[in-house]
């Protein structure tokens, strides 16, 4: 069996979809503890960050998660692996939207969940969230950010006639990650704030992208990867 290493902490983030593409490509998977003595990211990553990936096949060490993402499904192919150029390119693009949506309205709300708000920590991130009137002034502005964004998606999965993944009949990486970002949304604790801010029910207007994470989660590969995760992580 494939093996590899991943270093990542005990939360949703830009991993989880890593562990389950693991889990459908039949890849094991190690997670050595970026908190432990056997992994220091500042020190054994190539950029400092995480998830990192080793694979043991051939030593090869990845940073950044689109990285490790698209090597695990081109190296080892599996039912996430593009059939062709154009699934390919499709793939990318809507593993694009969410990766921009992670980034720029999940992220910056971790920010907020966990009380992080100085400029060091915040590595002068585009979207200064708590810049020009504090908390309550950056969960709105993220609130809307994350109305915006997921309506663009939902018009576009509706004009044409997505369903049930986000290429057509088949699963795609692309869909591994909106599902952990719906659910993160759907789910975690310290996403409250956002299902607050929206009424409760921060996917009202989405039914298209709701019914996709439904799809994807109803996966038994899926559901035994993920188990409790979501309810029992803050972020």
């Amino acid at each position: 069996m494939t093996e590899i290493d991943i270093a990542y902490l005990p939360v949703i983030g830009r991993g989880e979809q890593i562990n389950i593409i693991c889990a459908m490509h039949d890849i094991k998977a190690n997670y050595p503890s970026p908190k432990a003595a056997d992994f220091n990211k500042d020190t054994d990553a190539p950029f400092g960050t995480i998830p990192w990936m080793k694979d043991h096949s051939n030593g090869l060490e990845l940073n950044e998660s689109m990285a490790i993402v698209q090597y695990l499904v081109t190296k080892y192919p599996g039912p996430l692996t593009p059939k062709s150029p154009e699934e390919a390119a499709r793939v990318a693009m809507y593993w694009g939207w969410a990766q921009d949506y992670y980034s720029f309205v999940l992220s910056p709300f971790h920010d907020i969940i966990t009380g992080h708000s100085d400029a060091f920590w915040r590595n002068l991130r585009l979207t200064d969230t708590l810049a020009e009137g504090g908390k309550e002034t950056g969960i709105a502005n993220l609130t809307t950010l994350h109305k915006n964004r997921l309506g663009f998606l939902e018009r576009h999965l509706t004009a044409h006639n997505a369903g049930p993944f986000l290429t057509g009949d088949a699963c795609s990486y692309a869909d591994i990650f909106l599902y952990t970002c719906v659910r993160s949304v759907q789910d975690c604790g310290g996403f409250g704030i956002l299902r607050d801010a929206c009424g409760g029910a921060p996917f009202a207007d989405c039914p298209t992208i709701l019914k996709i994470a439904e799809t994807v989660g109803a996966m038994d590969q899926v559901i035994e990867a993920v188990g409790t995760k979501f309810a029992e992580y803050p972020i």
